[in-house]
């Protein structure tokens, strides 16, 4: 909920504990900790003259300019503390130091934070022992200051009796007749309330999707609640606005009633706009809002806590959380905010800087879960003038320091309970100019599980005593798009990348990029006892949009070089070209190497076929790996895959998913492979857009089906997505994305909707705008947009411009609504001995009830001589007729027999 730009006075909280060496027979010197601790005290004191005592030839006007900053009248609390350290060039070791210091000045309930570079050094004061040196100031710099922090708590004095109190934001309404408010306040004005008393919630989204989801939650397309107690953070500012009418009476406080609320605060003060703070302190500091931003915390009597948040700095600035469940309700961009930026957007569009490329060297220590690591990114501003920015870093892992190339070290902060690393830069850096940032980081990070291994399982009571009896797994630690494991952008971000990995020398590792030349070599151990390590390097010469790692004990199965059908030399001028030839190799746990062999041809035959329908590769390496599990799961980052491969001990049954084709054994490997093309060389421009990633990835698996199985398994493959696009397609809309299903918890409706009804909606654009045209828009697509992201807007132009058709209606139904059409259907035909003489015809007849679809639809005629023919029909129109020759006798005449058409059909 915090903006970087409002907190581009971000200090630093890494800490690098470095103890100044004695050398013996040294003379006695002033121990470094304790000089600043004497700094310490004179900023506590306010005493000028004691802090100017430990400067040596003090320059007066940077003397003033640091009093300026560092003595506060009235400071009730100072708190230094030295956050870098490096040796001053031109002293001797130990005997002088560049250090980053970060003060904490309180003067009551108001803060703020500074940080200082000050140079010092060991001098000699003469004296009782003219030997005797101490530590003084030679240089000081004030670097940045974050003003405006505040400690928050309820006012204890203070009851307020309220009557018919309305608060509102943006589609809420929060009515309380009659009950108790306490207030936080700053400087300002009123920044925090409690409310207590019998009131009522009103959210109203006006999004037909957003109502949907509520319903499915609540029952009803907006929530209309009863609550008694609700918590709101506003600007100063804003009450005004937002409660009305202000009266407020104020009344004695009742000891039980300002307990409540004491509670109520405590409970969310640190949830929102509160930040880290490390050791300087340990109360909570907050900022205030930002002006138009708002949030409200809700005790519902049947719901459960929800938050409302209103934050106009996120591109969806209006939200409903559930907090039990930890769930969003409601996403979605205010009608305030669509007329100025559209119905589409692009998450890069939210990022004012863009990683060009990244080089990471880490170490991992699987057993201990335990990374430590050094990342270097080089960044190009996109922003007008940069001042501060934000990468994220799981809030798990500690920084150790933050540096620039040309600006030296860098202050930065991290926000409570987020994954944010907020960087101050001491200088103004325009759009357009490079920055080389490096991170020191390290800490303890559980790896992320792998895509789908939450598949609905069925499980029989006698097979609770298999898992007892289970094989061991092979242990795998696995790092990738789901943990912040290095420092990255706040968005997935196509950039370039080299990985340097060590891990103990019993290990393998996978990871994004082409392994180079000699790799791995093994390092010696670096302390007595210690193991040996290997030493891996990734190099991912084309952008990828995030990096992935597995660690485990894998061994070697297949290395080839794979040549493609492909026409990688034909791509026009200036476009990042792809390949005509693949490094394919097969890595596997001990058990799995006999699979591994066996998916080798498929595996190569899955590249080779995607390589010919769009024209190329894009990365010029790719390895499988297949791993022990006792689930069904995969995850493709750029240049591998992983499959878990479920062991033949496992309890669990997962055959009733929507993504289970067990016609089709290879199909969960060619879904995987696709995401090279889509997912990861054609990206998503949102969360909205991750149909283009799975949806594209499942369509592309069926259309491999079809190349290696033929006709009959495509078909059965499409009825089974029909089912299960039926079953749930009333749980929201394709573009929801990730929401579909979230609101229940059950990840089956995502697949059924994201993967298979996406996937049937394709194969019913390609009947709609026939094979040539519908294979030559996505080699345009996959070439125009490749290591770029794109949405459902794209996919329409490029389809309508290959097609010639208008697709608007086409996308508008079926990826951004939740319907099917309901069509009516009849035929008439002339029927004799022998039609085809006589010339006779049937008739045929659709009428769509409701809303008007483009969908195609096949039609069977059944003849006497047990021939059948099939033709498609395309409707657009509420009605829609056909007249079709009959070549035998008629004996039926049947519709959608190949479920290809997501319609209910009448006759």
């Amino acid at each position: 909920m915090i903006q970087s730009r409002r907190l581009a006075a971000a200090v630093l909280a890494g800490l690098i504990g470095l103890l100044v060496p004695v050398r013996p027979g040294a003379a006695p010197q002033e121990d470094l900790d304790a000089f600043l601790l004497r700094i310490q005290d004179a900023l506590q004191a306010v005493d000028s003259a004691a802090y100017r005592a430990l400067i040596l030839a003090p320059d007066e006007a940077r003397a003033q300019e640091m009093a300026a900053q560092a003595f506060v009248p009235g400071a009730t609390r100072v708190t230094v503390k030295e956050r870098d350290r490096e040796h001053l060039t031109g002293s001797l070791p130990g005997e002088g130091y560049q250090l980053m210091l970060e003060t904490f000045i309180q003067r009551g309930r108001r803060a703020h934070v500074a940080t200082w570079r000050v140079d010092v050094r060991l001098a000699r004061l003469g004296g009782a022992d003219p030997a005797a040196r101490a530590w003084r100031i030679v240089e000081q710099a004030p670097l940045s200051a974050l003003h405006g922090l505040y400690w928050l708590e309820i006012n204890p004095a203070k009851q307020y009796a309220v009557r018919d109190l309305v608060v509102t934001s943006v589609d809420l309404r929060l009515h309380v007749p009659s009950g108790d408010a306490f207030v936080a306040q700053m400087e300002e004005g009123v920044t925090a309330l409690v409310v207590l008393g019998r009131g009522e919630m009103r959210f109203t989204p006006p999004d037909e999707a957003e109502r949907s989801q509520l319903k499915l939650f609540s029952g009803a397309e907006a929530i209309v609640a009863p609550f008694d107690a609700a918590y709101l953070r506003l600007n100063p500012g804003d009450p005004q606005a937002r409660v009305a009418p202000p009266s407020f009476v104020e009344k004695p406080v009742n000891p039980r009633a300002l307990k409540r609320a004491q509670d109520v605060f405590a409970q969310h003060v640190r949830q929102s706009y509160s930040l880290s703070l490390s050791d300087l302190t340990a109360e909570t500091w907050s900022l205030a809002p930002a002006g138009g931003d708002a949030i409200a915390e809700i005790h519902t009597r049947k719901l459960g806590t929800l938050t409302y948040a209103r934050s106009l700095n996120e591109s969806e600035d209006i939200s409903l959380f559930d907090r039990a469940t930890r769930r969003n309700l409601s996403v979605y961009t205010s009608a305030e905010k669509l007329k100025t930026r559209g119905r589409f957007y692009n998450e890069d569009e939210l990022n004012d800087y863009d990683v060009l490329d990244y080089y990471i060297d880490v170490t991992f220590t699987p057993l201990r879960e335990w990374i430590e690591g050094r990342a270097v990114l080089r960044v190009r501003v996109r922003d007008v003038a940069l001042t501060s920015l934000t990468l994220h870093l799981d809030e798990d892992l500690v920084v150790r320091s933050v540096s620039a190339a040309g600006l030296g070290r860098l202050m930065h902060l991290r926000v409570l309970g987020q994954s944010n690393l907020i960087v101050n830069l001491p200088t103004i850096v325009e759009r357009g100019d490079e920055l080389e940032l490096t991170v020191a980081y390290g800490g303890r990070l559980r790896p992320q599980t792998l895509d789908r291994e939450a598949m609905q399982l069925g499980q029989e009571p006698q097979q609770q005593a298999m898992m007892e009896l289970s094989i061991p797994l092979e242990m795998l630690w696995i790092y990738s798009n789901r943990t912040h494991w290095y420092p990255r952008s706040v968005v997935n971000d196509y950039a370039t990348s080299t990985l340097r990995i060590t891990v103990p020398a019993e290990y393998e590792c996978i990871a994004t990029g082409l392994q180079a030349v000699g790799s791995p070599i093994t390092a010696p151990a670096r302390v007595p006892g210690g193991g040996a390590s290997r030493v891996f390097v990734f190099v991912a010469g084309q952008p990828v949009r995030y990096l992935g790692v597995i660690v485990s004990k894998f061994q070697s199965v297949e290395r080839m070089t794979l040549d493609l059908d492909s026409d990688a030399e034909a791509a026009p001028e200036g476009d990042t070209r792809g390949y005509s030839t693949v490094d394919f190799s097969i890595r596997t746990h001990p058990r799995q190497k006999s699979k591994g062999r066996g998916l080798r041809d498929s595996t190569a035959d899955i590249v080779r076929f995607y390589a010919s329908v769009l024209g190329d590769a894009p990365y010029p390496a790719f390895t499988l790996a297949l791993t022990d599990s006792l689930l069904p799961g995969g995850h493709s980052p750029a240049y591998f895959a992983v499959l878990n491969q479920p062991l033949p001990t496992t309890p669990y049954r997962w055959q009733n998913d929507p993504v289970s084709f067990d016609n089709f054994p290879t199909f969960y490997l060619a879904h995987e492979i696709a995401h090279q093309w889509w997912g990861q060389a054609v990206g998503w421009e949102n969360y909205h857009e991750q149909w283009l990633s799975e949806g594209v990835s499942q369509y592309f698996a069926a259309l491999y089906a079809q190349h290696a199985l033929g006709d009959s398994a495509f078909t059965n493959i499409v009825r089974q997505m029909r089912r299960w696009s039926l079953r749930y397609t009333d749980q929201g809309p394709v573009y929801l994305g990730y929401r579909v299903g979230h609101v229940k918890g059950d990840s089956r409706i995502f697949r059924a909707v994201i993967y298979n009804k996406a996937a049937l909606v394709l194969h019913m654009l390609r009947r709609l705008v026939g094979d040539e045209r519908f294979f030559a828009g996505f080699r345009r697509f996959y070439r125009q947009y490749r290591f770029r992201k794109a949405g459902t807007d794209d996919l329409r132009r490029v389809m309508e411009q290959e097609s010639g058709m208008s697709l608007e209606r086409f996308f508008e139904r079926w990826i951004y609504g939740a319907r099917i059409p309901t069509i009516r259907f009849s035929s008439q035909a002339d029927n004799a001995s022998d039609p085809v003489a006589h010339g006779l015809f049937v008739a045929l007849k659709f009428e769509q009830l409701g809303e008007v679809f483009d969908v195609p639809v096949t039609v069977t005629f059944v003849y006497a001589s047990g021939a059948r023919r099939s033709i498609v029909v395309s409707l657009t129109d509420r009605i829609t007729t056909r007249t079709v020759p009959i070549e035998d006798k008629l004996v039926s005449v049947e519709v959608n027999d190949d479920q290809a058409a997501l319609a209910e059909i009448i006759r």
